[in-house]
């Protein structure tokens, strides 16, 4: 007999991992009034004549995020922005980007959040969020693969109040 799995259903018919943390972050969205956009954030290549600069590595590319992420927040003149990301690093660039469900941002402008990013790091696309396309589905990818990761603001996990 195949054991079962906890939501009682043999192993080997469970769902994936990547399904089941997809199902929970679209209603995780659901549970503070949906996800608004689905981004995806990109770093260009580092100019290659200028003295100082490397590849993007990791810390800066967190400091990016936060920095767009305060970006909106002026934007909107509010802080009441979550979101959840998953990072991956591109081997064939050399550099890491970003994938990510936001809320709170109904109210802003895609093109001048695309315009900031574009400005400061690179190539920024910026959708509304359409659920029927399965971004948490595909944002999960990074919660198993090898050198992802995924965080999530600090309104998402009640670390906020």
């Amino acid at each position: 007999m195949l054991y079962k799995s906890s939501i009682d259903v043999p192993v080997c018919q469970a769902p994936s991992l990547k399904e089941v943390w997809g199902t929970w972050l679209t209603e995780l969205g659901d549970s503070v009034g949906g996800w608004d956009w689905w981004a995806t954030l990109t770093f260009r290549e580092p100019p290659e004549n200028r003295p100082g600069w490397d590849k993007i590595g990791w810390g800066y590319s967190g400091r990016a995020w936060d920095r767009f992420i305060k970006e909106l927040g002026l934007m909107k003149g509010l802080s009441d922005i979550n979101w959840v990301r998953g990072r991956e690093y591109q081997h064939w660039r050399g550099v890491p980007h970003f994938h990510a469900l936001i809320t709170g941002v109904a109210g802003l402008r895609r093109d001048e959040a695309w315009a900031w990013w574009f400005n400061r790091y690179g190539l920024a696309r910026i959708l509304p969020y359409n659920p029927s396309l399965g971004a948490g589905y595909y944002l999960c990818k990074y919660v198993v693969k090898e050198l992802g990761d995924i965080q999530f603001s600090q309104g998402l996990l009640g670390l906020d109040k």
